[in-house]
Order: C-alpha cells, then structure tokens, then sequence
C-alpha cells in the first residue's frame, strides 16, 4: 500500500470512529426506589397540597446518587403511572426526602398519600431534555 493509501486508511477510520460516537444516542436514566413513609400537608407560603414522602435507607442513598448525576436535567418521580413531580435539578439532594407539589386536591394528595406506604417503589426518570 502506498503512503497515500495508508492515509486514506486513517482518514476514512478517523470518520468512521468520529460518526460512531455522534450517533450514539442517549438513554434516559431510570430508577425504582423504596417509600419509608409519607404524608400530607399544606404548603406554608402558598397553601398548595404537598405529599412529602421519605424514602427507605436504599432509597435515600441511590437518590442522592441520582440527583448527583443528573443535576441540571429535567426529571419526574412517579407512582406508577401518576405523576408526584416534575422538577430541573438544581443540586444534588441528600436526606431522602421528596416534596411533591403537583397542584393536589386535598382528595388526591391523601389518595396519593395513601399508595405510598412502606415498600412502595416509587419511580424516578431523567428527562433528557
């Protein structure tokens, strides 16, 4: 092979590699995590319904992780197919707590509340804005 083959060689494998990467497409990030408990009150300031929901050791653990790893991006937490939050993170969150103020009736705060007993899994999804 010539010196201008072996070039084209390398410039035809050079693309290859550079498209390759660029046409890997990214996956949404999801992750089920243990509820410990939950409850429902009124926000303070803006009287909203708010169900706050404490996860299992594990799950306050691997939602800090989560958190850290997706901060900037769009995510939502749900319970099956029901919507809790829908949130862009701002910072990483320790301490496994969860305020979902997802303008709530009174009724469908405490019906939400009340799926969200100890063990229940809970999903959470990057986005991927």
């Amino acid at each position: 092979m010539t010196m201008f083959g072996i070039r084209k060689a390398q410039c035809i494998f050079a693309a290859a590699v550079l498209a390759a990467s660029f046409s890997s497409s990214a996956v949404a990030e999801t992750l089920n995590v243990e509820v410990q408990s939950s409850s429902v009150e009124r926000d303070k300031q803006t009287n909203e319904v708010v169900v706050t929901i404490e996860l299992s050791a594990d799950g306050k653990t691997a939602f800090e992780n989560f958190t850290e790893r997706n901060k900037g991006r769009q995510i939502e937490v749900r319970v099956g197919s029901t919507v809790l939050l829908k949130a862009r993170l701002v910072e990483k969150i320790s301490g496994g707590i969860i305020r979902a103020n997802t303008k709530f009736t009174e009724d469908e705060g405490k019906k939400v509340s009340a799926q969200l007993t100890r063990g229940t899994m809970i999903t959470l999804e990057d986005k991927l804005d």
